[in-house]
């Protein structure tokens, strides 16, 4: 089996929880001292509730199949439920906002106490490196944003992407999936990716995403120096566009499995709590 996470061995009793076994530290030989500041700020949603959503059909492979793998076990770190989609609801790549929109719609049916509050998206061609991460640090720290994504050098990358259950997600998936018959003759690139970009453009909903950095949660492989590549102990890493995506899932699971004091690291002891703290107080800044 490619994906496998060693534990760090502890020499007391009682048991520590599974995320506390498997995650690192990592420079640190014992659990350093954190900005309780900045900590604090992302754990403002940590009790929300996630659903992490994908879609697996079409050519199977086996390296899927372990990237799939890989999102479970960061799922079962964090007790988020997995939303596969495994047959067609409509054509090719518009089965994205059609399954999300479906959802979205169930859990509206629902009191609202007892809705999942977030679904996040991520393509099947995407694997997860570091499971010590959480969702929720990525959740905006504001009521009036209901979508975090990011760009790529193309525009807008879907890849992966936090959508908030509200009326709101439920008008832009309808949209979205509507854009292709009302505008038969407007060009649409990566079709409901394109799709979705123009919709997110619209004064409609142009108020309502926020576009985070792209190594955040949707990091490609790359030089170093670009500010998309992934690095150590990032979330994930995504094959989108890439001719040999299969070979380069299966190594880079292989690289994190042998690797987990570079890979699994707790989540402090990256450089992405004050990367969001600062993004927010940013945009803080200049409403």
């Amino acid at each position: 089996m490619l994906f496998k996470l060693v534990p760090l061995i502890v020499d007391h009793e009682p048991k520590l929880p599974l995320i506390e076994t498997v995650c690192h530290f990592g420079h640190y030989q014992h659990a350093p001292r954190f900005n309780s500041t900045v900590i604090g700020a992302l754990e403002h949603n940590k009790a929300a509730r996630m659903t992490k959503v994908t879609a697996h059909f079409g050519p199977q492979d086996p390296a899927y199949e372990q990237a799939l793998l890989t999102h479970h076990r960061h799922a079962e770190l964090h007790d988020y439920p997995v939303l596969d989609l495994q047959s067609k609801i409509t054509d090719d790549l518009w089965n994205k906002p059609a399954y999300l929109l479906s959802l979205v719609l169930d859990e509206l049916r629902k009191p609202e106490g007892h809705r999942v509050e977030w679904l996040f998206w991520f393509d099947r061609d995407t694997v997860i490196l570091n499971p010590c991460i959480p969702l929720h640090i990525f959740l905006p720290p504001r009521d009036d944003i209901h979508i975090v994504i990011s760009n790529d050098w193309n525009g807008l990358n879907n890849g992966v992407f936090g959508l908030r259950v509200n009326e709101w997600s439920a008008r832009l998936l309808s949209t979205i999936l509507g854009y292709r018959e009302l505008r038969p003759d407007e060009e649409l690139r990566f079709t409901e990716q394109s799709a979705m970009e123009k919709v997110l453009q619209d004064s409609r909903f142009k108020q309502g995403a926020a576009y985070y950095p792209q190594r955040w949660f949707n990091a490609y492989e790359a030089e170093a120096e670009k500010d998309y590549a992934v690095k150590d102990s990032d979330l994930l890493v995504h094959f989108a566009g890439v001719g040999d995506r299969l070979k380069k899932i299966a190594n880079w699971i292989e690289k994190a499995d042998s690797e987990p004091e570079v890979w699994s690291v707790d989540y402090r002891s990256t450089s992405l709590p004050q990367e969001i703290f600062e993004f927010w107080n940013q945009w803080s800044a200049s409403c």
